[in-house]
Parts: structure tokens; sequence; C-alpha cells
């Protein structure tokens, strides 16, 4: 049996921090957003034994960015990134963030993000992203 729930597909394989950290999965909604996740393991620890807040933090902005690009079809960058952990999280397990888009201007988008495991919120994020020039086709 999978721990990575049905409908997930990983992200293309992206050299860099994103392919460390990873692999990040992400599934398209009918109403045009995304569900997003991980699965845990030793790499994410930290040295008590639970998710390392720099693990969740990382996959926060890659989702966030995932979501922009292709929602608005443009570059972005992570202009403030703010969060409040509020749960442990356990080594091994699923882990998925629950993305909502404030808002979008002529240049800067604003979301908010829960990361969540078995039913428990882990952290709580806010973020505002800038929009630069248009992509040629988004991942």
């Amino acid at each position: 049996m999978s721990l990575i729930p049905e409908g997930f597909i990983p992200f293309e394989n992206l050299p860099g921090h994103i392919e460390l950290n990873g692999p990040y999965y992400w599934r398209p909604r009918e109403d045009g957003s995304y569900d997003y996740g991980f699965l845990s393991d030793d790499r994410h620890a930290n040295p008590v034994g639970v998710i390392h807040g720099a693990a969740l933090l990382s996959f926060v902005d890659t989702l966030i960015g995932h979501t922009v690009r292709n929602t608005t079809q443009r570059h972005c960058a992570t202009v403030t990134l703010n969060s409040e952990f509020i749960a442990a999280g356990p080594v091994g397990k699923w882990i998925e963030g629950k993305l909502d888009i404030k808002k979008i201007t002529r240049s800067l988008v604003f979301v908010t993000v829960d990361v969540v495991t078995q039913g428990n919120i882990l952290l709580s994020a806010s973020s505002v992203f800038k929009l630069f020039g248009a992509l040629e086709d988004a991942v």
C-alpha cells in the first residue's frame, strides 16, 4: 500500500534545493487549484526526531511558487514568507499543503498556506510573491 494518496504526481525532476528536499507531489483539483504533498523521511528530521522547520518552509515556498506560476503564467519570486509553527510533524508520514490565493494584483500575489498531516496543522504561513514576465510554458 502506497503512502502517497491517489492522483498525486511527482514534480518534474528539478535540480538543486528542490531535488534535495523532494520529491514533492501535486494533484490538480476540479476547480483549477492544486493539492501538494511529500512523504517525509529521515532527511527531513531534526535532531529531536520530528520534521525540521526548514523542510516545511522549503515545501511551502515551493508549492506557492508552483501555484503562482501556473495560475498567472508569469515568473515569480518570494517577497515575504511568514510562518507560525503549530505542532511537531512525525517523520515517515504524508505531509500536505493547503493553499489559498487571497488576492492577485498586477505585480503581487497574496497567499496563505496550512501544512497538515493526519488532520493536524503543523504550520500556517502567509506569503507575498512578486510577479515578473510571462512564461513561455508552465510546469
